[in-house]
This record gives C-alpha cells, structure tokens and sequence, in this order.
C-alpha cells in the first residue's frame, strides 16, 4: 500500500496572527447568508479548490453535512474571519486558476481603501502543497480590484499585479505611494498602512 504525505505550508499576508487565525478551515462556530436569502449559524468552515473540486463552504448542523459553491453564498463569518462572494475576480490562481466562480474574500480593512484576502492553493512538487494568502485591494464603491505581490507569490500570474496599481489606490499619500510602487511596504505591514490611511495617517517623507 502506498502512503502519500502531503505538506501545507502557510504564506500569511498579516503577522502576528492570534491563535485561531487558521480556523475558517476547521470547523467552527459560524453564521452565514446565501444567495437565496436563508440565513442561519452552523459548524463552517472552508475548503479551498483541488482537482476538479471548487473552493466551497463546509457547514455541519444537526450532524448533517453540507456544501456550497461560492455562487450559493452571499456572506459568512467563522472564528471571527468575515467572507463576502465577490463576482468576476480576476485573480484566481494556483488551483483556482481558470475558475468561473466567484471568490469568497475575507474582509480584513474597510473604509475609503477596502483590504481583503484571497486563499488558494499551489500543487508544488508530488506531495507538497502551499496555501497562499494573496492581498488584493479597492477602492470603496468600485469592484475593479487590484493585488498587492511585492515578492514572488506562488501561483499567481506576478504580470496581473502590478504594484502601481495598489499605489494609485493612495493619492493622499506620497511616501506610502512610493513604498508600494517599489514593493518596499511588506505584506505583514500593510494591513496597518491600510487602516491608518482610511483614519487620516499620512508617511512623513
């Protein structure tokens, strides 16, 4: 009998994540709303895309099991993390690539710059896997969105991401449009940048 051992390796997008950061893939108290407008709370969580099986939301209530695919859902939330479905998203990568569904985004930073995040997964070798977190960004009131990758991102096609797009997003601040245009601002520091930008922090050059 041949045993296959398959290793998850975690790209994070925001450091020090508290304990229960990776718990949207457990199973975990959560609520939801779907797309017909049913809304209830149940054991969720998610699962990203694999072989020909989409990204979905697992609920278990009841001790019955079931599943969705993102054009089901409108919205959840599970260990505190909050999702929407987000229609059109050109960013689908790894084993998403070439996916016609919907993302389900989590919602990291809202205001007049919204910051959310994208999972998905890489096959990389025989039995290795990396589950990515990609951070994409738009401006509220818009649904053209932009992904911010300042280093190599496995997966994803770096020619869609440009960094001077996510710059753009901050024309009230010069010294933090710099950083990201150079893709000096590091992924862990710019759920912060975010915030402070949506509450009137501006970079002193």
């Amino acid at each position: 009998m041949r045993v296959e051992f398959v290793f998850l390796f975690f790209f994070t997008a925001v450091a020090g994540w508290p304990g229960d950061a990776l718990a949207q893939f457990s199973l975990a108290p959560g609520t939801y709303e779907l797309a017909n407008g049913a809304k209830g709370s149940a054991a969720l969580k998610l699962t990203l895309a694999e072989g020909s099986e989409p990204t979905r939301l697992v609920g278990v209530k009841n001790g019955r099991e079931r599943s969705f695919r993102p054009a089901e859902i409108n919205a959840f939330s599970v260990a505190n993390h909050r999702f929407v479905r987000v229609n059109n998203f050109r960013f689908h990568s790894g084993t998403s690539a070439g996916s016609s569904d919907p993302a389900l985004l989590e919602i990291v930073e809202t205001g007049a710059v919204e910051l959310f995040n994208y999972y998905y997964q890489v096959e990389m070798g025989t039995n290795f896997k990396a589950h990515v977190t990609l951070p994409v960004l738009r401006k509220t009131g818009t649904t053209t969105f932009f992904a911010y990758a300042p280093s190599r991102t496995p997966g994803l096609d770096a020619r869609l991401a440009p960094s001077s797009f996510v710059a753009a997003l901050f024309p009230a601040d010069p010294v933090l449009q710099r950083q990201l245009a150079t893709g000096t601002l590091k992924k862990p520091e710019l759920a912060a940048a975010v915030r402070g930008y949506n509450q009137g922090v501006r970079l002193k050059p």
